[in-house]
């Protein structure tokens, strides 16, 4: 099969699922900023430089780039286009629109019942700093696209809030905000391909954020039923068949919430933790998937 990857060709991931696929299949590096598409009398073109994407026969979505608003809806509506002509996008189009985007993954995971923590979501000052008060005065401020604990800020300070807000507002930012969930040090990922479940306990001593990327320490975990059952659930929800969900503990109710789900997890630190090959896993399932399902 010809596989595309939707990364750089310098990065570790691309150059691990290359390492998985061996001799058995092509892999070609498809880049954003290379995409350009030509329709109209009879001509239709879809391509990342040289590379002719209506030869491929799957292509897995790596990464999401920050872009413009115009670059963000032009690549999701290309991806899109590409799925409707037949070639098998890994996670589909849709899917990753959702999971890249915290306000709507998490209000799809409340909405079906699965306990996230406490979210408001607003764009005015006044707006955020009611939202601050109502959710205690003990809030998470995260950047509503965004990934591996970037521009997050924990604010327990009116002035100090405010401040963030506006700044952030300035910059045509949206105000998503999380209460404070007190989990101790630790959280939990799960990584699912397909039918299999890859889990890690992320420790960062002394520390709320624990993100591998932010410093946290990963070890070997033995998921309960129970996460692994709700890790299916969020995964479900919205639509991945390849995600990693996050996890943790409220440390007052001893009850777990999901706190992220990503549609274009890493796994380096995973894979090193458990010392399993997760990019040949990803490459079995991305085969085995139907060509035909979901178009989205």
């Amino acid at each position: 099969m010809n596989i595309g990857i939707l990364a750089a060709s310098s990065s570790w991931h691309f150059k691990d699922l290359k390492r998985a696929a061996a001799q058995r299949h092509q892999i070609f590096s498809v880049s954003f900023d290379d995409l350009w598409t030509q329709f109209g009398d009879g001509v239709s073109n879809f391509r990342s430089g040289s590379v002719d994407l209506q030869t491929l026969d799957r292509l897995i979505v790596r990464t999401m780039p920050r872009g413009s608003l115009q670059q963000i809806i032009f690549r999701m509506n290309l991806l899109g286009r590409l799925a409707r002509a037949g070639l098998r996008v890994v996670n589909a189009p849709r899917t990753i629109e959702v999971a890249v985007d915290k306000y709507l993954s998490l209000s799809m995971l409340a909405g079906a019942g699965i306990a996230v923590p406490p979210t408001m979501v607003a764009e005015s000052l006044p707006a955020a700093m009611r939202s601050f008060e109502v959710l205690g005065g003990d809030v998470v401020y995260k950047p509503i696209f965004g990934g591996m604990g970037a521009g997050i800020v924990r604010l327990t300070d009116g002035r100090e809030a405010a401040s963030v807000f506006q700044s952030q507002i300035d910059q045509g930012q949206v105000i998503y905000l999380q209460k404070f969930i007190d989990h101790g040090d630790w959280d939990i990922r799960i990584l699912i391909v397909g039918d299999k479940t890859f889990s890690i306990k992320r420790r960062r001593e002394g520390h709320w954020l624990t993100n591998i990327a932010q410093g946290a320490i990963g070890t070997p975990h033995h998921a309960t039923a129970q996460e692994i059952e709700l890790a299916k659930k969020s995964a479900k929800v919205t639509g991945c068949e390849i995600a990693g969900v996050d996890l943790f503990y409220d440390q007052s109710s001893k009850l777990p919430m999901v706190c992220d789900v990503n549609a274009a997890p890493g796994w380096k630190g995973t894979a090193g933790v458990l010392k399993v090959d997760i990019a040949k896993a990803v490459i079995d399932v991305v085969i085995d998937l139907e060509a035909n399902s979901d178009r989205a």
